[in-house]
């Protein structure tokens, strides 16, 4: 593998530096968009109890107050703005939601760079591995095929390594991005069903 790395030229190394980068990102974001991490299943049960006690909202309240999810921080800001109107309270929950949804989607920019840096690099590669080639024949002909099939395989190395490091990195961005738009989705059904239940 050393040998192999080596001969892709110098645009390998920062190859490298995106195949860990969206390997550490892969890794903490699959970790933190479990559900249990952005949607407490207590907090839902109380919020859907039915039918309805008359001290839900401190029970909820209760809840939240120590809930450390999305969900717990979207309901902790409509209970503390249940004193202003509808609309007003709605605003509010939005803007903190916009915050969540920012921190949720944290790294998914870099991860996207590196789908797009990888094909760029490899093809850097390539360019870089047929100059060597022109400029071996240039220098000795071809009299010695070996100096050229060396540009040859460091064209075909750095492509191929771009291309297994972006094709792997987009599977994932599009699958992380999807798991956002899903638990987003029920978030805003739970925080939707609280904020009917604060101006029945």
């Amino acid at each position: 593998m050393p040998d192999w790395f080596l001969k892709g030229g110098v645009v390998m190394w920062p190859l490298l530096v995106c195949s860990i980068a969206a390997v550490a990102i892969i890794i903490e974001r699959t970790w933190a968009l479990q559900r249990k991490r952005v949607i407490a299943g207590t907090l839902v049960a109380e919020i859907q109890k039915q039918p309805r006690p008359a001290d839900l909202t401190e029970k909820v309240r209760t809840l939240a107050e120590h809930d450390q999810t999305v969900l717990g921080t979207l309901a902790r800001t409509a209970l503390s703005h249940a004193w202003l109107s509808k609309s007003e309270n709605v605003d509010a929950v939005q803007a903190m939601a916009r915050q969540q949804l920012a921190k949720l989607e944290r790294g998914l920019t870099t991860l996207a760079i590196v789908v797009e840096l990888g094909p760029l690099l490899g093809l850097l590669g390539a360019v870089s591995g047929m100059v060597h080639v022109f400029g071996d024949v240039a220098k000795h002909g071809i009299s010695e095929p070996q100096l050229i099939s060396k540009g040859i395989s460091e064209a075909l190395i750095a492509t191929f390594t771009g291309l297994a490091i972006s094709i792997p990195a987009l599977v994932a961005y599009m699958y992380l991005r999807r798991r956002i738009d899903i638990l987003a989705l029920e978030v805003e059904r739970h925080i939707d069903e609280l904020l009917k239940h604060l101006y029945h």
